[in-house]
């Protein structure tokens, strides 16, 4: 049960505040401080401390909407911690939170020591992000994905084509899609990995990046969708908001099969022509196809 208001999540988001952003400057975005309190939880928990943080897994990791914090500190987030899109220390800080001494010094401590690994640090950011990933991932996928997308994003490919680059992460996510958690979305996935994969074998360089960037990013919107209604904690007002998440993640999977189904009948006219005879040969090779890649990904 979530409690408020609720005087260990805010005296933890002050401390660390302190430390990361000791002069108040527009330098903490919120993706950063969202994987760092997503770090300190987890230290906290160990310790048998839970300050209740409210989030979800989505597409690039733990994230706190702003309005949850809201609905769960005492001051409100959005009118106290945020500048120019950053998160600040509050102008006037509390001095007495009601908390026990050893609970602050915990807290305090485990700040220290997430100083110690990222406070000023070159890259800080991306440190913070892998090791939330390493630690609390909900699925290899999610973080081999993470890759994918990193690699998807060079436009200047060096040594190798664009599809040796690409196809063993494809083959690793294949490997490690979380089918039981995600039946409804297998079929979509596998439309989705052999559309990838047809792109990269049939369609020239100079179009690949800008259709392969296009199917990486609706894709794990879909897949991201999926993720937060089961992968979140502590959400105020849970139900209404996952009613929602749910909603828009049913009418997603659809949409996006229909726009995948014709992209492939696109590239496929673009690149050979057939009768309408050999086009239902092709339909059951794709077929074959998607039951090979299941054998793959249980084999």
């Amino acid at each position: 049960m979530v409690t408020k208001p609720n005087p260990i999540l805010e005296y933890s988001i002050d401390s660390l505040l302190k430390a990361f952003n000791t002069y108040r400057k527009p330098v903490l975005n919120h993706s950063h401080f969202s994987k760092l309190m997503n770090l300190l939880d987890t230290r906290l928990r160990k310790q048998g401390i839970d300050m209740e943080l409210p989030g979800y897994w989505y597409k690039y990791g733990f994230y706190i909407e702003p309005r949850f914090l809201d609905s769960a500190l005492p001051r409100k987030f959005t009118e106290y911690y945020t500048l120019d899109d950053t998160v600040v220390p509050p102008m006037h800080p509390k001095r007495d939170y009601g908390l026990k001494a050893d609970i602050k010094k915990t807290i305090d401590s485990i700040v220290r020591y997430l100083w110690k690994q990222y406070g000023y640090k070159s890259d800080y950011g991306k440190k913070v992000k892998r090791d939330s990933y390493q630690i609390n991932s909900p699925y290899d996928f999610n973080t081999i994905f993470q890759d994918y997308i990193d690699v998807v994003n060079r436009k200047e490919r060096g040594f190798g084509s664009r599809k040796d680059q690409l196809e063993p992460l494809l083959d690793d996510l294949l490997n490690n899609f979380p089918e039981d958690d995600f039946p409804e979305l297998f079929d979509l996935y596998l439309e989705w990995d052999d559309t990838v994969r047809l792109i990269l074998d049939c369609t020239s360089s100079e179009k690949q990046y800008g259709l392969i960037v296009d199917l990486r990013d609706k894709f794990w919107d879909v897949f991201s969708n999926g993720v937060r209604i089961i992968h979140h904690q502590n959400i105020p007002d849970e139900k209404s908001i996952i009613d929602e998440w749910k909603r828009k993640y049913e009418q997603s999977i659809p949409a996006f099969y229909h726009e995948l189904e014709d992209l492939r009948e696109e590239i496929i006219s673009d690149n050979y022509e057939f009768s309408n005879k050999n086009e239902d040969t092709v339909k059951k090779l794709l077929k074959c196809a998607y039951e090979n890649h299941k054998g793959e990904a249980h084999g």
